[in-house]
């Protein structure tokens, strides 16, 4: 952290920075303090949620819960955290405090919860408190509380941007998200033309939040063709699930009720199922699903992920055309979705020709493929 940037922040939020740079560093992508809520109650926070990309099959979300005190209480942690563990849907938790007992990770253990040793927990807090080149949380959200959106500001967007964190990556969550980011990069043109600002680092960490959702979402599709992925994603962002039998469903009982009740000769729900064809082609998705379809994109998309966290929270703002390729891409995508040219955000070049061409050729796709 840099000098005076722990000004405002308690030891606590010190020790979540300190973890967070560390499971970074161990190639993880790490979202802290995400709220969990149940209705309108507000349950908790989970201090960090990582993501690790383990393989192209596999995905693991571990919560850790931090707590910078000699009395860190590792016994209650340990069987609150295992609920909180259950209600979200992690593969693994993690205490990390500091004073912890050996009778509390032999306890912890029962619990099957991971317990970061006090001399370990330590060392990462002191090793990881000296990042000059990256915001803190704190310091991030305060600049976004002051920043207008509508009738609130773009602290509470990301606020509830996170809380889908907690509820479990699915096609709501992810749409979602792609909603954010059109809304943010839609206001970053027009607010932050002259140069990238807080809205801009919302709508790199709303385009992280997409990647990352669209690598979740296409692991258990990495095995098959081309076409089985594609009507997944189709289905699942159009739909909001996977599988548009329940789509149809509801279209056969509207078609149904419109000939029983409306018209019994046909033609009322033959209309109806044309306007649903129709709204359903004029849909903007098929440049994201035509990606997120791509049989490598979920390295490629986690990349991105990667990227545009660091672009959100570093000390100095990069603009769009700055970032990685994969960064772009994604940048570029959600851009088409939106409405927006890709020259009012990535600059007249956006992502070079050179650079997609080169890339294109190394993973050996069909031309025009690669979205850019």
């Amino acid at each position: 952290m840099a000098k005076g940037s722990s000004d405002n922040i308690d030891k606590g939020g010190l020790a979540e920075e300190a973890l967070r740079e560390y499971f970074k560093g161990l190639g993880s992508f790490v979202v802290r303090s995400v709220p969990v809520k149940e209705g309108t109650e507000a349950v908790t926070d989970i201090d960090l949620w990582v993501y690790t990309r383990s393989s192209p099959l596999s995905r693991h979300l571990t919560i850790v819960d931090i707590k910078n005190k000699r009395r860190g209480k590792a016994f209650e942690r340990a069987i609150w955290l295992k609920g909180l563990q259950a209600a979200v849907g992690a593969d693994d938790a993690v205490i990390a405090t500091q004073g912890a007992r050996d009778s509390a990770f032999k306890f912890a253990n029962r619990l099957k919860i991971k317990v970061l040793s006090s001399s370990v927990f330590d060392a990462i807090v002191k090793r990881y408190s000296a990042d000059s080149y990256r915001l803190t949380l704190e310091e991030l959200d305060a600049q976004w509380r002051k920043t207008t959106l509508g009738s609130s500001n773009v602290a509470t967007l990301i606020e509830n941007a996170k809380l889908e964190v907690s509820r479990g990556i699915d096609f709501g969550a992810l749409n979602l998200w792609i909603d954010d980011a059109v809304k943010l990069v839609g206001e970053a043109r027009d607010r932050e033309r002259s140069a990238p600002g807080p809205i801009t680092r919302a709508f790199y960490l709303c385009c992280a939040l997409v990647a990352i959702a669209a690598d979740y979402l296409g692991r258990e599709h990495v095995l098959s063709d081309h076409d089985g992925r594609k009507e997944h994603f189709k289905s699942g962002m159009i739909f909001g699930q996977p599988d548009d039998e329940t789509a149809k469903k509801y279209l056969h009982f509207a078609e149904s009720v419109a000939t029983d009740f409306l018209d019994q000769s046909g033609a009322a729900a033959a209309q109806i199922r044309s306007g649903f064809e129709r709204a359903v082609s004029e849909m903007p998705v098929e440049g994201l699903v035509e990606f997120f379809s791509r049989a490598n994109s979920g390295f490629e998309l986690f990349k991105a992920a990667q990227a545009l966290e660091e672009a959100a929270f570093s000390k100095v703002v990069s603009r769009p055309a700055d970032l990685s390729i994969e960064a772009k891409v994604v940048i570029g995508l959600i851009s088409d979705y939106g409405g927006i040219r890709r020259s009012e955000v990535l600059g007249t070049g956006g992502a070079s020709r050179t650079e997609a061409a080169k890339k294109q050729a190394s993973d050996s796709t069909p031309q025009g493929s690669l979205p850019i």
